[in-house]
């Protein structure tokens, strides 16, 4: 077992306080957690290597530091547990001379625990994971993809912006809605009269060329929207190629490389990587609209097969995703 954390500090957390509650099988604590054995297992990671959980097979037991944390509210074991792992000693040790990156962070973290990663994209996952645990220890502050040991000026992550010139910045409907359209837009010769024949509302229509636009498979012209080259191609392809097409397209969009950037290794939930996309770039998105986004890009991330639905929410990545070939967003 990597003795590597998985996940930043709030999960670890969640199943302490489970945990502690009476759990002492992986299946009781998947069922108080109400996430798939699987998921529950990555879980469990985490508070075994910080020696808070024991762990034998499907087994859990948990120490008397585990019950510190949860019914004393102290920190202090995680803080001496997560101070001894490797690489983090390091990390301390040089925030307190200047201020580092989450990439650096995770380069540190890789070497030390003899990762075989080499994806920018991958350093930086593992460095968000551990500056969330420096910050929430106050063993250093972490914001806007910096670490430091002192304040952090409050700047955005990232200086480009998440915006698509061509249109949606991602999808604002399901693939169905995109292909029934597609023979209209090949046929009408004005907005009107699209609106016209088609079989939704003026708001929807607007919606799904808006998403045809973002995906480069149609552009605004004077006389309305009209399919690209990429869209003429599509409506002629088979299934497998239009899913392959469109897989490509939609990794050409800024807040889906943002997304993809940041998904874990093992199974994780869509909502709370459209949460952290919100927070890395100062989005200040409301609940219902981190909601409504992840909600839209989920069926995108399936129909494409970047992505494959382990249960209701929860995502794994396949190996049609190579993150690390991906453009910073």
């Amino acid at each position: 077992m990597t003795d590597r954390l998985y996940y930043p500090p709030d999960h670890t957390e969640e199943v302490l306080r489970k945990a502690t509650s009476g759990a002492s099988t992986i299946e009781d604590l998947a069922d108080l957690l109400e996430y798939t054995p699987k998921t529950t297992s990555n879980k469990a990671h985490d508070p075994v290597v910080l020696g808070l959980i024991e762990r034998d097979d499907y087994q859990l037991s948990v120490s008397e530091d585990a019950r510190r944390v949860v019914q004393l509210e102290d920190t202090a074991p995680l803080k001496n547990a997560f101070i001894e792992l490797p690489g983090v000693q390091e990390i301390l040790d040089r925030i307190e001379k200047e201020p580092i990156d989450v990439e650096e962070v995770g380069r540190l973290i890789s070497f030390n625990t003899d990762s075989n990663a080499a994806a920018e994209s991958t350093f930086k996952n593992y460095g968000r994971v551990y500056a969330q645990w420096i910050d929430y220890l106050g063993l250093g502050s972490y914001s806007n993809g910096v670490v430091a040991a002192g304040s952090i000026e409050n700047t955005p992550e990232k200086e480009g912006p998440l915006d698509n010139p061509r249109g949606a910045n991602s999808p604002n409907v399901r693939p169905e809605k995109v292909f029934e359209i597609l023979p209209l837009l090949a046929q009408v010769e004005s907005r009107e009269e699209l609106r016209e024949r088609a079989e939704y509302s003026e708001g929807e229509v607007s919606k799904i060329v808006s998403t045809c636009y973002g995906l480069g498979i149609a552009e605004s012209t004077r006389n309305g929207p009209e399919l690209t080259n990429r869209g003429k191609e599509l409506q002629q392809e088979s299934v497998g190629n239009r899913k392959r097409m469109l897989r490509e397209a939609l990794l050409e969009l800024p807040l889906v490389q943002a997304y993809c950037e940041r998904v874990p290794e093992d199974e994780f939930k869509n909502q709370e990587v459209m949460e952290q996309v919100s927070e890395d770039y100062l989005k200040g998105w409301s609940e219902v609209t981190i909601q409504t986004r992840a909600k839209r890009l989920y069926s995108w991330l399936l129909f494409t097969e970047l992505f494959e639905e382990k249960s209701r929410g929860y995502l794994e990545s396949t190996e049609n995703l190579e993150v690390g070939k991906l453009a910073a967003p």
